[in-house]
């Protein structure tokens, strides 16, 4: 129809408009029932799972991308480059063997004292293990210990290279020493010393230390030719021993000294006692007896327990009784040497045997120092002093710290000069005695001198009274002045002191040695009483 430019009736518009319309609520009304009905359908949990992996993917890619500008200075540095290098090691392990490879091992170790151990691992193919284990010869150790035993020196020049003072203390050496003869108690002293070592060899921690075995250099038995005084010369060290208590003359005791591990209350010289004053150890030794004897009593004890306890008591009873009666040497006050028990019961088989009481010359560096064989030690060592002695040598001595560890020390002992009565100690006669046997052997040599010992027991003397001049006036009631009584006149004059002339004080001279030995043999003549009056026999 061609266009006459007037408007479509109204009719065919709305006709148009109605058709869309329609579609679209059917549609609506549709999506509606599809909205109401499908929760209620098998597809409501697929749809809701799908909704939520959507929704949480969503997240975190929002998550991932969001940034934020955040305002900072940044300081620049100049970067410092360090080269690290990565040391890989990689362990090759040796290739396996094929077969058994015999082996000979030797390895060198030192113990603690002083032996030098070399050991020796042998290997050799053997047979089956279940026939080896049963053989004692496969798997053992055959032990070998080998030890030189020491020359004695003899000439002057060999005792010289230990201490060049030696010939000028001693010049007597120089004419006894040609015809000396070393001492069979220098070999027997070494035979002490492997056998013990002998019956310690499968305990090598407790074999004599190397410092103990090489003791003694030597041990020289010396005849002077003219006055045929005779002289055991011993060349060792100097160990210390603080034995010995006195309760005549020291009345206490260090706790230092006789709580050590090796104090003994007694030496082996002994005299009878002179005072009541009782042992300082007395208390102590009698506390442990009543100890003992109260565990001996009781029951149930084994026999073991029950034989040390009686060996114990019986020892006790022995030392209590010898506090009560007998004093001894003390090693802190005392200067004596001690000797090794080898000597012990050879004196009716050779005249150079020393015993207890006989006199010593002690020398060390360029001092000679009197003392007396005081003690007994160990048959396998050599060498030992009282704790005096030891601390007068070198005043760092101690029980536990040995004056001189070096061969440097000589004994020169006088066999046969002992004292038939034992008494307490008398240094100023001691000196003496050694002194007068010194000078039997050659005598001390020009500038040197024997040791004068301080008595440590002295009392003080009280200082000197100086008497008033004749020109002072006296007074009444003034010390040394006489005082009129109550009877004299009372216009008497007082009395004054006659005139002295002024007194000079001199040093006191030893008492002559008769009258100090003839006060000792006095002294030791009256036994002590014991507690029911009876004297008491003299050991």
């Amino acid at each position: 129809m061609p266009d006459t430019g007037t408007p479509p009736p109204y009719g065919s518009q709305r006709q148009k408009r109605g058709c869309f319309g329609s579609f679209i609520r059917l549609l609506f009304l549709l999506s509606l029932l599809i909205a109401l009905v499908l929760p209620f359908t098998p597809f409501a949990g697929k749809i809701k799972q799908g909704i939520q992996d959507i929704v949480a993917s969503a997240r975190s890619t929002k998550e991932r991308i969001v940034t934020r500008d955040v305002m900072r200075d940044v300081i620049k540095e100049v970067p410092v480059f360090k080269e690290v290098t990565k040391e890989v090691i990689r362990e090759v392990q040796p290739p396996l063997p094929e077969k058994y490879i015999p082996r000979k091992d030797i390895d060198v170790a030192t113990l603690f004292n002083g032996i030098t151990v070399k050991t020796n691992l042998i290997t050799e193919q053997g047979s089956f293990a279940s026939l080896e284990r049963l053989d004692p010869e496969a798997y053992k150790a055959e032990f070998q210990l080998s030890i030189r035993v020491p020359k004695a020196n003899q000439t002057l020049d060999e005792l010289s290279r230990i201490n060049k003072n030696l010939p000028g203390i001693l010049p007597g050496l120089e004419v006894m020493l040609p015809a000396a003869k070393v001492s069979g108690f220098y070999h027997k002293l070494y035979e002490n010393k492997t056998n013990r070592v002998q019956n310690e060899l499968t305990r090598l921690s407790k074999i004599l230390d190397r410092h103990n075995f090489y003791d003694t250099e030597t041990i020289l038995e010396l005849t002077h030719p003219a006055t045929q005084r005779r002289a055991l010369l011993i060349q060792s060290e100097m160990d210390v021993v603080a034995d010995g208590s006195d309760g005549d003359r020291m009345p206490t005791l260090d706790e230092y000294i006789y709580l050590s591990d090796y104090y003994q209350p007694f030496t082996s010289y002994a005299w009878a006692k002179t005072t009541k004053t009782p042992n300082p150890l007395l208390a102590k030794w009698e506390d442990r007896l009543q100890k003992a004897q109260d565990e001996y009593a009781k029951k149930g004890l084994s026999s073991s327990r029950n034989r040390d306890l009686k060996v114990m008591i019986d020892q006790l009873k022995l030392e209590v009784a010898d506090f009560k009666v007998r004093s001894s040497l003390i090693a802190d006050k005392d200067p004596f040497i001690v000797l090794s028990l080898l000597f012990r019961g050879y004196g009716d088989q050779n005249k150079f045997t020393p015993q207890m009481g006989d006199y010593a010359a002690v020398i060390h560096e360029g001092k000679i120092y009197p003392a007396i064989c005081g003690d007994y030690g160990p048959s396998f060592k050599m060498g030992e002093a009282s704790l005096r002695m030891a601390k007068t040598i070198n005043p760092k001595a101690t029980p536990y710290i040995r004056p001189e560890s070096d061969l440097k020390v000589t004994y020169l002992i006088f066999p046969g000069t002992a004292e038939k009565e034992r008494s307490a100690p008398d240094l100023a006669k001691w000196r003496e005695k050694c002194l007068a046997l010194l000078g039997e052997v050659g005598g001390v040599g020009a500038g040197y001198e024997l040791y004068t010992w301080e008595d440590p027991f002295k009392k003080p003397e009280p200082p000197p009274v100086t008497p008033p001049s004749s020109n002072d006036t006296v007074t009444p009631g003034t010390p040394g002045t006489l005082t009129p009584s109550a009877e004299s006149p009372a216009m008497s004059p007082p009395l004054q002191a006659p005139p002295t002339s002024p007194i000079i004080l001199t040093p006191i001279e030893p008492r002559p040695e008769a009258t100090k030995s003839g006060e000792a043999k006095a002294a030791t003549k009256a036994a002590p009483a014991k507690s029911d009056g009876t004297k008491v026999k003299k050991k």
